[in-house]
């Protein structure tokens, strides 16, 4: 009898009737027209690509004056998780862009804490025939700290992401132009009364926000480089004195900005230079001003009894990356910014007529190997009040000083 015979009759079943059938596997197939890296997501004609990166970061900071229970140490373990989906429509490619950011960290910068995780939007919009909405670079930036390392980057110029709807309309021969409506709530400075009291002395009189910025930007982009100009308006809205219940005081503050990029191949493969200018009026988060000891932050505007002030300013900052070979890189970065209260009253108050604010420094970085980075960065930020006073109502002193170096690692998959 054989050994594979169980039953006889009607009832046999043979040994391959008992054999299992394997489940046939199933590929990801190759998304070729969307750039490497690229599937198709199985039933669907949806293209995915998932990426990500992870930064261990040690800093070392220290300003003049330091407090005590400052930490002049502290370090970020950073996860980036990046999910790209595309599918072509008949109006053009449908994309979907998720970066998140996990991280843990031991301190704010230039403070005593806190310690904990954070959970960071970097980037979530949508992306479709021109339209992007959702979580976003703002519109106004452009180079927006280019070859900067670190979390915690403090140069000077525009770096901002936030909610908003644009829309981009391309003209051919690299010219394109984009609008977008952006929230107001991440560029409001705040308005300082230009005559505080005595136990009023960083009251904020700003009233709520009604109306978002409005900001465009026109842009070139060619075999040499890169060139951009941006603006923006931005409300300024102000308790009024006079009504203190229900009325506000109201006006308009702008910002301009003109950028330009070159690649640099006669340098190294891959050299950029970036150089860009700005100048606002009540508009001042456009300018990226920098402080570490949190002394010397520009409102918006200055309300008194005669309405509203407005603060302006202006910027110039410039980036030079240069790859010497394949393994070992260097960047270089600096700004420098001022500003003008334009009231004599709050001058005299505050003890300043506004402020000076520069930034300079530079990162020397080793890549052993494909898609990782070593490097050692180094800034140094310097701010000062002009024409000082002091009178207890401004800043402590007349400038301060940061010196910083960051300790960095890079991996990217």
């Amino acid at each position: 009898m054989s050994g594979v015979g169980l039953l006889s009759g009607a009832g046999a079943v043979s040994a391959a009737d008992l054999l299992q059938t394997k489940a046939q596997p199933v590929y990801m197939k190759q998304c070729l027209a969307q750039g490497e890296g690229f599937f198709y997501i199985p039933g669907t004609d949806t293209c995915l690509r998932v990426g990500g990166y992870l930064w261990a970061e040690g800093y070392y900071n220290t300003y003049s004056n330091y407090p005590s229970e400052n930490n002049t140490t502290y370090s970020i373990a950073t996860a980036g998780v990046i999910l790209d989906a595309r599918t072509q429509t008949e109006y053009g490619t449908l994309r979907s862009y998720l970066e998140t950011r996990f991280k843990w960290r031991t301190s704010d910068p230039w403070s005593d804490g806190p310690k904990g995780s954070e959970l960071e939007v970097w980037n979530a919009y949508i992306q479709f025939a021109g339209f992007t909405f959702g979580h976003a670079q703002s519109v106004f930036d452009f180079y927006a700290n280019a070859n900067v390392l670190g979390t915690d980057p403090a140069t000077i110029g525009d770096d901002v992401r936030l909610n908003l709807v644009s829309y981009t309309a391309e003209f051919g021969q690299g010219f394109s132009a984009t609008v977008s409506v952006e929230d107001a709530s991440d560029r409001a400075s705040g308005v300082m009364a230009v005559n505080p009291l005595p136990d009023d002395v960083l009251e904020n009189y700003q009233a709520g926000i009604q109306i978002p910025d409005f900001v465009a930007n026109i842009n070139y982009t060619g075999e040499w480089g890169q060139a951009q100009i941006s603006g923006a308006v931005h409300q300024v809205r102000a308790m009024d004195l006079l009504n203190w219940m229900s009325g506000t005081q109201d006006t308009w503050g702008y910002a301009l900005q003109a950028g330009l990029m070159f690649n640099l191949p006669m340098l190294g493969e891959g050299d950029t230079l970036y150089l860009q200018s700005a100048y606002a009026d009540g508009a001042t988060s456009y300018l990226g001003l920098q402080d570490p000891s949190g002394q010397y932050a520009a409102p918006d505007a200055f309300l008194g009894l005669d309405g509203v002030t407005k603060v302006s300013g202006w910027n110039v900052t410039a980036s030079l990356l240069h790859n010497w070979n394949a393994k070992w890189s260097t960047a270089v970065f600096g700004g420098y910014a001022a500003y003008d209260f334009n009231s004599e009253v709050a001058e005299a108050l505050y003890g300043t007529s506004g402020g000076k604010n520069a930034n300079v420094g530079g990162y020397i970085g080793f890549a052993p190997v494909k898609n990782l980075l070593l490097a050692v960065q180094y800034d140094w930020t310097y701010n000062s009040a002009d024409n000082y006073v002091y009178t207890g109502y401004g800043p402590s002193s007349g400038s301060t000083d940061a010196n910083r170096v960051l300790l960095f690692a890079q991996r990217e998959f």
